[in-house]
């Protein structure tokens, strides 16, 4: 028998994650914003915490899609992401992340960033493993859940090109 399928999968709903850190000079470009690999790799973290929160297991990034960059984030501004798990699977789970630029002197904040990530749940072999299902309590989550399972879908049916020369 699958062990996967055997494993019982209570579901929950977790409290949002929130992360907050300050940019400074060294993690911009010439013009004084946010590198795009940085807002990914802080938009990842943020994903892979929330992801090992919720189902108490290890994570890891299996994809990522949707990612939108709303506005440039500046130098000495804080940014605050809040990660969210949005869909689970059987042995995956989607969380979406939203990054908020905020600039504390002037006291203004814009949403910045935003964008989903699939991570997978594994094992000390690094097998997939059953992730704890998730609890659906209102229409805006069922909505999230919906985009998220044509998400899912499109990209299924989209396998990537082979690279040629």
């Amino acid at each position: 028998m699958n062990s996967i399928a055997s494993t019982p999968r209570s579901a929950h709903r977790p409290q949002p994650l929130v992360m907050v850190e300050m940019i400074f000079p060294n993690a911009t470009n010439h013009y004084g914003t946010l590198f795009g690999g940085k807002v990914l790799d802080l938009m990842d973290r943020a994903a892979f915490l929330a992801a090992t929160r919720f189902s108490n297991q290890m994570m890891v990034t299996a994809s990522t899609e949707h990612i939108d960059f709303l506005v440039p984030v500046k130098s000495g501004h804080l940014v605050e992401l809040i990660a969210e798990v949005v869909f689970t699977g059987r042995t995956s789970l989607t969380v979406r992340v939203d990054l908020f630029s905020e600039d504390a002197i002037a006291k203004s904040r814009e949403h910045a960033s935003q964008g989903y990530f699939h991570m997978v749940s594994v094992d000390a072999q690094g097998s997939p493993i059953a992730v704890p299902a998730l609890l659906i309590r209102n229409e805006v989550e069922q909505s999230e859940w919906d985009y998220v399972t044509k998400l899912r879908e499109f990209r299924k049916s989209h396998t990537p090109r082979p690279f040629s020369h």
